[in-house]
């Protein structure tokens, strides 16, 4: 049994919204950490593959590699402000919108 509760989120959800998504591109953002290398405030919004200009990865499978690996690799640090990535995801919905018309 897998103990993180955030793993098993995505994997709950990921397996269900994935097949609204026809491309199975799914970028993936992270809140709330120190990112390497320099640690010193929290990133409420940032690329879990490292890539804030191209976040998307290729499938539910490697939304799970890029957060395991992330989870590794930065620290936890708050306080959590979610207003960042809310407005990002706005952004890119509204975005795709206008795309799709």
């Amino acid at each position: 049994m897998n103990k993180n509760e955030y793993l098993n989120a995505i994997k709950s959800v990921g397996n269900i919204l994935q097949y609204y998504d026809s491309d199975k591109q799914i970028p993936v953002f992270g809140f709330g950490a120190a990112i390497p290398p320099h640690n010193q405030t929290a990133d409420h919004c940032f690329a879990l593959n490292g890539n804030i200009f191209d976040p998307e990865v290729d499938g539910l499978d490697e939304v799970v590699d890029v957060y395991k690996k992330a989870i590794n690799s930065v620290n936890l640090y708050g306080p959590t402000n979610f207003a960042p990535i809310i407005e990002l995801i706005n952004d890119m919905a509204e975005a795709d919108e206008v795309s799709q018309q």
